[in-house]
């Protein structure tokens, strides 16, 4: 009867939930490992009716889970572009002079 392996895999999805609003990744890591023992453990076996219904809300609480994982990661894309594009293509250097183009030196400000 699978139904206690489906409730581990929901509580375990649920602690899942919490270590990525946490941006806890050991903790992430650790229940990612435990969620793909349980769901092993569960192949082959047949559903019941109550199981079928309890694997749905499963699927649900994975999904919102997957949502969450794929918003920060989007966050880390984009926050990787910004700074790809703040030190690597230039932004750092003044307007008109292109990266590596010498120029005469100049007095940016004369207190000290």
């Amino acid at each position: 009867m699978p139904t206690k392996e489906l409730l581990a895999l929901k509580e375990v999805l649920s602690e899942e939930r919490k270590a990525l609003l946490s941006c806890a990744v050991d903790e992430v890591l650790k229940w990612a490992s435990y969620k793909a023992r349980l769901v092993e453990s569960l192949k082959g076996k047949e559903l019941s009716e109550e199981d079928k219904e309890l694997l749905l809300e499963i699927l649900q609480e994975n999904e919102r889970n997957r949502r969450i994982i794929e918003a920060g990661l989007s966050f880390v894309e984009e926050a990787y572009r910004f700074l790809q594009k703040f030190f690597v293509e230039g932004e750092t250097y003044p307007q008109g002079l292109a990266k590596g183009k010498e120029s005469s030196p100049k007095v940016l400000s004369k207190r000290a």
